[in-house]
C-alpha cells in the first residue's frame, strides 16, 4: 500500500465514520456433526462413572461419602441459566469499533511519519479496520442502517479507559474490539454494566474476565484448542498411550499442558516428557517405541521451538512413524509446507478460521474490491474484520441490541461456522461467551489437508 493511500485512509479515520449499513443473505448454520460432541461425551462419561460408583457402593458402603463428592470433581455442578433483558429493536444502531491504529504516531499534520510500509504494530488494527469498512459497504448496499464509530486504541486519548471516562461509548449498542488482552477487562466490565455486548476479535486471551455474559471472545481460547485435541485423541485412540511433550519454562505452555492433563473427559493415558530444552535421544528413547507408530501431543505454543522438536524427532527416528498433535500457533511453521521436511511425521494443527476454503465467489469479490480500494490482497485480519462486522451487523438488524439467544443464526457469517457458547469454570460458574468452533489441518511431506 502506498503512503498516499494510507494517509487518505488515516485521515478518514481521524474524522470518524457514520456509515449506513444493512443485512446479508441468510445462511443456515450447519447441522449436528457426526462426531460425538463434548457435551455428549460428558454425559456418557458421567453415566459410566455413576454406574461404577453405584457398583462400588454395593461392595464397600464406606465409600458413600467419597462418591457423593465426586460429581464436584467432575465439574458436574448444575450450570446457571443465562438470562438477558429484553432486546431493544431500533431503526438505527451504533457500533463502536476499537482497534490499535496509532494515528498519533503515524500522522503528523498533513503528512505521514513512515516510508513505504505501515509499521508492524499498526498492521493488525489497520487491516481489521479495512475489513470492517468493506463489510459496512456491503451492508449499506443491503439497506439497513448502522452508525459505525472508529476509535484508535493506540492513542492515549482513545484508550478504553479514556473512552469510558469520557462517556464516548455511552450511546453504543455494540462494542467490537480488536484490542489486546490488557484492554479487555475495562471494556468487558463496561459492557456488563451497560448491558450491551462487547466482542473481542483480536486475541484469544480473556483478560481474566469472570461472570460476564455480555463478553464474547471470537477466537477460541487455548483451553478450547486443547479440549479439541483431547476429544480427537479420545475418539481415535481411546485406551491407548499418548506421549505428551511439554515445558514449564513458559506460562502459556505450562497452562496448555495442564489443560490436557487435567481434562476430566480424556480417554487416553499420557506418558510425559518435560522439554524445557530440546530432548536428547536418550530421553526420547525412554518414552517412545521405535518398533511402531507413536502418538504425540505437544503442548508448546512457540512455533520456533516446536519446529525444533519436530526436526529432532525426524533426525533421531527417521524410520519411525509419528502422529503429532500440536497447537494453533503452528500454522506459522514454514517447514510444514516443505516437501522434504519430516516426511515420517503427520502433524495435526488446530486453527480457528478457514477463509481459504470459504465461498469462492464471495472471496473473489472481496479480493477485487480490496485491490481496487486499498491495493494488494486482503490478509486474514482483513477477512476477520469483514466477517465480524458483517455477522454482528446482521444480528443487530434482525434481533436488536441483545441478540445473544440467537447466536445460532450464521447468515451474516459467510466463512466461519461460529459456535458461540458459554465458558464455565470447573465449579459450573460462568466466565464469558466464547466461539468454540475449531478446524483441523493435517500436514505431511509438505502436503496440507484442511477441514
Amino acid at each position: 500500500m502506498s503512503a498516499t493511500r494510507v494517509f487518505l485512509l488515516l485521515m478518514i479515520l481521524c474524522l470518524g465514520a457514520n456509515i449506513e449499513v444493512g443485512g446479508h443473505p441468510r445462511r443456515q448454520s450447519d447441522g449436528k456433526s457426526k462426531k460425538e460432541s463434548r457435551a455428549e461425551r460428558k454425559a456418557r462419561k458421567r453415566k459410566e462413572r455413576y454406574a461404577t460408583e453405584k457398583a462400588n457402593e454395593k461392595v464397600k458402603t464406606t465409600t458413600v461419602t467419597e462418591n457423593k463428592e465426586k460429581p464436584k470433581q467432575l465439574g458436574s455442578k448444575r450450570k446457571q441459566e443465562l438470562s438477558y433483558p429484553d432486546s431493544k429493536v431500533k431503526k438505527r444502531y451504533r457500533v463502536s469499533v476499537i482497534a490499535p491504529l496509532y494515528l498519533d504516531e503515524l500522522v503528523r499534520g498533513e503528512s505521514v511519519t513512515f516510508k513505504d510500509k505501515v509499521p508492524e504494530k499498526a498492521m493488525a488494527g489497520l487491516a481489521f479496520y479495512q475489513g470492517v469498512k468493506l463489510a459496512a459497504d456491503s451492508l449499506r448496499r443491503a439497506g439497513a442502517k448502522l452508525d459505525i464509530y472508529i476509535h484508535d486504541a493506540g492513542s492515549f486519548s482513545e484508550s478504553p479507559e479514556m473512552l469510558i471516562n469520557g462517556r464516548k461509548l455511552d450511546s453504543a449498542d455494540l462494542i467490537l474490539g480488536a484490542v489486546e488482552q490488557h484492554d479487555i477487562p475495562a471494556l468487558a466490565g463496561y459492557a456488563r454494566k451497560k448491558r450491551i455486548n462487547f466482542v473481542s476479535a483480536l486475541t484469544n486471551n480473556d483478560g481474566w474476565v469472570k461472570d460476564n455474559q455480555y463478553f464474547t471472545m471470537l477466537l477460541p481460547s487455548v483451553k478450547s484448542h486443547c479440549e479439541y485435541v483431547i476429544d480427537e485423541l479420545s475418539r481415535r485412540h481411546a485406551g491407548k498411550d499418548v506421549t505428551l511433550l511439554y515445558r514449564t519454562s513458559s506460562l502459556a505452555d505450562d497452562n496448555a499442558a495442564l489443560y490436557m492433563l487435567n481434562d476430566l473427559f480424556s480417554e487416553v493415558t499420557f506418558r510425559k516428557l518435560q522439554c524445557n530444552t530440546l530432548p536428547t535421544r536418550e530421553a526420547l528413547a525412554g518414552i517412545l517405541d521405535s518398533t511402531k507408530p507413536n502418538i504425540l501431543a505437544v503442548s508448546i505454543l512457540d512455533p520456533l521451538f516446536a519446529d525444533s522438536i519436530l526436526t529432532t524427532l525426524a533426525r533421531f527416528y527417521p524410520n519411525v512413524r509419528f502422529e503429532v498433535w500440536g497447537m494453533p500457533t503452528w500454522t506459522t511453521i514454514p517447514s510444514l509446507r516443505k516437501p522434504n521436511a519430516c516426511r515420517n511425521i503427520t502433524v495435526n494443527v488446530t486453527y480457528p478460521f478457514n477463509f481459504a476454503k470459504s465461498d469462492s465467489s464471495l472471496t473473489l469479490s472481496i479480493q477485487q474490491t480490496f485491490k481496487k480500494e486499498f491495493g494488494g490482497l486482503p490478509s486474514e485480519m482483513v477477512m476477520r474484520g469483514y466477517e465480524a462486522m458483517l455477522w454482528y451487523g446482521t444480528l443487530l438488524r434482525r434481533y436488536g441490541t441483545l441478540f445473544n439467544n440467537d447466536y445460532s443464526d450464521l447468515s451474516g457469517a459467510p466463512f466461519t461456522n461460529m459456535k458461540v457458547k458459554p465458558r464455565w469454570d470447573r465449579n459450573g460458574s460462568l466466565l464469558y461467551l466464547e466461539n468454540k468452533n475449531i478446524y483441523l489441518s493435517t500436514y505431511q511431506g509438505g502436503i496440507n489437508k484442511s477441514e
